[in-house]
């Protein structure tokens, strides 16, 4: 009868390590909805900057939902409260459509155009949009570092 080698392995802190991958995981979630938070805050202020202004409901109806998740990804929406979202898309927009079909073209108005300039871009149509556009590095680099660890 041949010499048999014996192999052997143990299990031992298998149990610390998962809890150590568990806390590794939950720690980069935090981070993550922070970071999130973080950043639709500062597109959804941009945004208020941006919008266009008659009475004001608008730029208080922009706000940031909470961080949600879903099929392993994270996400947080940026909009406007329901009772102004119809109204809201027809400024994002810049048009709106009347009763006869017709499309009529939005124009800045006095209040609107009073509020100058920000970060290059101006108040009015596609105010979130442009929100986004002007964070996009930000957004990239932010998101970037949690994920470096």
């Amino acid at each position: 009868m041949a010499d048999r080698k014996i192999f052997s392995f143990g299990l031992e802190g298998i149990g610390a390590m998962t809890a150590a991958l568990d806390k590794i995981g939950d720690d980069l979630d935090r981070r993550l909805d922070e970071v999130l938070t973080k950043l639709a805050l500062k597109v959804a202020h941009d945004a208020k900057r941006l919008a266009p202004i008659d009475s004001g409901d608008l730029e208080a109806a922009i706000n940031v939902g909470e961080v949600k998740k879903l099929i392993g990804m994270s996400y947080i929406d940026i909009g406007t409260s329901p009772e102004v979202d119809s109204y809201a898309v027809v400024q994002h927009e810049g048009f709106r459509k009347t009763a006869s079909g017709a499309i009529v073209e939005l124009k800045p108005g006095e209040k609107t155009l009073s509020k100058g300039s920000y970060n290059g871009y101006i108040p009015g149509k596609k105010f979130l949009e442009n929100a986004l556009k002007m964070n996009e590095k930000l957004i990239l680099e932010e998101l970037s570092k949690v994920l470096k660890g």
